[in-house]
């Protein structure tokens, strides 16, 4: 299956983008944010969804990797397809849902059309763990701030996963120290290393 799509953009659409690679046109459906940043003409790379179904495939597009997982974290929320989780990225990016969700908004979560109150609720309670490690940036470009966030909340997640509370953890490291942690893998072996010398 397709990973990711990179051609030249040649048609665009409210509703989906039409990227040609090698003379073949690729028609993939797109939400509102993911519009705004394509480029008619430009070489253009969108993350694929291959969204397969008996009677069906189609391709949904999204300009940032982030945005194509959180796709995915809506779209297993009972209730919630694929048009449903298009309306919603078309309404607010990654950073909206994260600050709606942990907010638990549900006023303002309403405002996609066809997302009612209940349904409102149960996705912000059926993504609100999820969302804490959704990637922030992608690759090695992004910020040290956010390269540090991001290795902070999969630190706690990973941790969590083994019983140890905030905190449990909160005692061990400093927000200061996990910032200054190279990766994920030194993060968690230094608090585990920490964890063991207090037993």
């Amino acid at each position: 299956m397709f990973e990711y799509l990179k051609g030249e953009l040649t048609l665009k659409k409210l509703e989906y983008a039409v990227v040609d690679i090698n003379g073949i046109g690729y028609k993939v459906n797109i939400s509102l944010k993911t519009y705004e940043k394509l480029v008619l003409g430009e070489k253009t790379k969108l993350y694929i969804y291959n969204y397969i179904r008996e009677d069906m495939f189609k391709l949904i597009g999204f300009a940032e990797e982030k945005e194509r997982n959180l796709f995915e974290i809506l779209i297993n929320v009972n209730g919630i397809g694929v048009s449903l989780a298009l309306a919603i990225l078309s309404t607010f990016d990654v950073e909206d849902m994260r600050d709606i969700v942990s907010r638990e908004d549900v006023k303002l979560l309403t405002k996609v059309p066809k997302l009612g109150i209940k349904k409102a609720q149960k996705l912000i309670v059926d993504v609100k763990d999820k969302l804490k490690g959704l990637q922030l940036e992608e690759g090695a470009s992004g910020s040290t701030a956010s390269k540090g966030i991001q290795i902070e909340e999969e630190l706690y997640m990973a941790l969590e996963s083994l019983g140890y509370s905030k905190k449990d953890i909160e005692k061990l490291v400093t927000r200061e120290e996990i910032m200054a942690y190279e990766g994920i893998e030194a993060a968690i072996k230094d608090v585990l290393k920490k964890i063991q010398s207090k037993l």
